[in-house]
């Protein structure tokens, strides 16, 4: 599919979600003529022996690359996470209830057609075992039966618009799981056993139509999780994914010349507030938290461009009336937001009073005036009224100037670097474990301590105590990271009892906003009230970077989670014959 096809796909997506319109799928005429030169180079892929051969069950990330290879989905997500049509033909549904309408004719490399059954055994496999990868993406079906022979019923506990981007799990024919091969798949690329190894050849019967030029992958065995960089580095293995590698370390640390993409993910980093903390509870003071950050400078340095900047917990970033989502560093508007309160009481307050009474707070410290308006004098640094005697607070305690020197034996009121009393301190927990999220933490505080009045330590302690205090809710802040289903599902973060939801946060309008954003899929509303209220502070979405040999295929186009989506357009790469060009074999023809 041309780029341009896969863009018009894109905007459809939008306007068929809810629809029941079929969405573009791959189409076995749109692939170029099997016409062109096999590449006879080499092409290696990592397999983790020791994993599942279920392609539903097995949670090793090595063998992520190795499933898509061999299995598809009834959808295949793009950049922007809209679902593509794989094994689905179109699908009807209410946002609660679904039925999907499977591609008629598609073969199972045993040469079994593709049933509602096997997609059903699929499903039922992910939602049976907690441990598996898809198991939350189906925590809400309560229904899942056949409703045909090509069609699935499936339905939700609760509405989700956007469920079918969910559905991209592999499907494996019903029964072949337990065969103690490879579970049968409908993917361009099928496992050949060569005595104790395995190859991936040319699936014959492949509804995708054409498959490029790479028609044989040889199996890497790989028997520890580091062993995949290791096999890479030797040439063994030509393609890996590969996070938090600066784009001017990839000869160095990889050790060869390499092509590098970088795909879109739902890691989100973000900012934990614990709202057991009276400071926090404000949404002004988190929204100044969220301004004084600069975004894009953290992403450009200490996530070493491996990340957007997102002012919003969706990915991409939304236009939404009414939200601003700069991503630079506003320490104007931070201030502004952190003593609006304060600035509006003290005009409220200057007024002329009747008795000498309070008429401003400055910070923390009550400014008391005289009958005329004018500041009552002080004696030795406290405020004294017109009869001579020291004002009192509330507790009955004297009432003291912040401008006064501090008497012997007294405590000076805490002050920033400027001076600025501080009105906002702070603590931000991060795991000191893994050293770039300590040095994005670092900055972070900078950030907000370049705010006056504001004072945030990091406190950097190992992991295991980290995990213990955010649980226990011991924490001001805290540096967190999640990886959020597909849908952006926010449940597990917005609401009461969410397993992210360490703070409390707890506003019943922001989950009844939530809930009707998951049914309409419009998404809008949900933006506007997030950043009016901050729950929490998003960071960044960090990207995940996809590494192949130089010069050993054109037309590698990963998306977020396939490395192997648009392979019936990679061609050939090979030296001409005066050897200084490359070129593919579309050109040489």
């Amino acid at each position: 599919m041309s780029w341009k096809k896969r863009a018009l796909a894109a905007a459809l997506a939008g306007l068929c979600l809810l629809s029941g319109c079929s969405l573009p799928g791959r189409q076995q005429d749109e692939g170029p003529k099997d016409t062109v030169d096999v590449s006879d180079a080499y092409f290696g892929l990592a397999w983790y022996k020791n994993g599942t051969l279920n392609p539903v069950t097995d949670t090793d990330s090595i063998n992520a690359m190795l499933r898509e290879a061999l299995y598809e989905g009834l959808f295949e997500l793009t950049d922007d996470f809209t679902p593509q049509n794989v094994l689905c033909e179109g699908y009807s549904g209410d946002g609660t209830t679904f039925t999907f309408t499977l591609r008629q004719g598609v073969k199972f490399w045993s040469g079994q057609t593709l049933t509602a059954d096997d997609v059903v055994a699929s499903y039922r496999a992910a939602m049976d075992n907690a441990s598996s990868p898809y198991h939350s993406r189906l925590a809400d079906v309560t229904t899942l039966e056949s409703a045909g022979t090509y069609q699935v019923r499936i339905v939700l506990s609760s509405p989700n618009a956007a469920f079918p981007r969910l559905l991209n799990i592999p499907i494996y024919r019903e029964g072949s799981a337990d065969s103690g091969s490879f579970a049968d798949g409908t993917g361009p690329y099928v496992p050949v056993e060569n005595g104790s190894a395995y190859t991936l050849e040319k699936n014959e019967n492949w509804h995708g139509g054409f498959l490029g030029t790479i028609r044989h992958i040889e199996l890497v065995g790989i028997t520890r999780a580091d062993a995949a960089e290791s096999s890479f580095r030797t040439g063994d293995v030509s393609v890996m994914r590969s996070s938090r590698i600066a784009a001017d370390d990839e000869t160095t640390v990889i050790g060869g010349a390499v092509d590098t993409l970088q795909t879109p993910s739902t890691a989100l980093h973000y900012i934990g507030i614990n709202y057991a903390n009276e400071q926090l509870k404000d949404a002004k003071v988190r929204r100044a938290l969220s301004a004084a950050i600069g975004r894009r400078a953290l992403c450009e340095t200490q996530l070493q461009t491996f990340a957007d900047p997102a002012v919003l917990p969706v990915n991409p970033q939304q236009q939404v009336s009414g939200v601003t989502l700069s991503t630079e560093a506003d320490t104007a508007g931070a201030y502004e937001l952190l003593h609006s309160e304060t600035d509006d009481k003290k005009a409220d307050d200057t007024a002329p009073q009747d008795s000498a009474a309070q008429t401003a707070a400055d910070g923390d410290v009550t400014i008391y005036y005289a009958k005329d308006g004018t500041p009552l004098t002080d004696d030795e640094g406290y405020y004294i009224d017109e009869d001579g005697d020291r004002v009192l607070n509330a507790e009955g305690e004297p009432v003291k100037d912040p401008s006064a020197p501090a008497q012997s034996g007294e405590d000076t009121p805490a002050t920033d670097a400027a001076g600025e009393q501080i009105v906002l301190s702070l603590h931000l927990l991060v795991n000191a474990d893994n050293a770039f999220k300590v040095a994005a933490a670092e900055q972070l505080a900078a950030s907000w301590n370049a705010v006056e009045g504001v004072s945030v330590t990091v406190d950097a302690v190992d992991y295991e105590t980290f995990t213990a205090r955010i649980r226990e809710g011991s924490f001001d802040l805290y540096y967190g990271e999640t990886r959020l289903t597909p849908d952006f599902d926010l449940r597990p973060l917005l609401t009461q009892g969410g397993s992210l939801n360490f703070g409390g946060y707890h506003d019943p309008d922001m989950e009844s906003t939530l809930a009707a954003a998951r049914k309409s899929g419009d998404r809008s509303a949900l933006c506007k009230q997030f950043a009016e209220q901050m729950p929490f502070i998003p960071i960044a979405f960090e990207r995940e970077q996809v590494i192949i040999r130089k010069n050993l295929i054109n037309g590698f186009s990963p998306v977020p989670y396939s490395v192997f989506f648009g392979q019936e357009n990679w061609t050939r790469v090979y030296a001409a014959e005066s050897g200084s060009d490359a070129q593919t074999d579309e050109a040489a023809q």
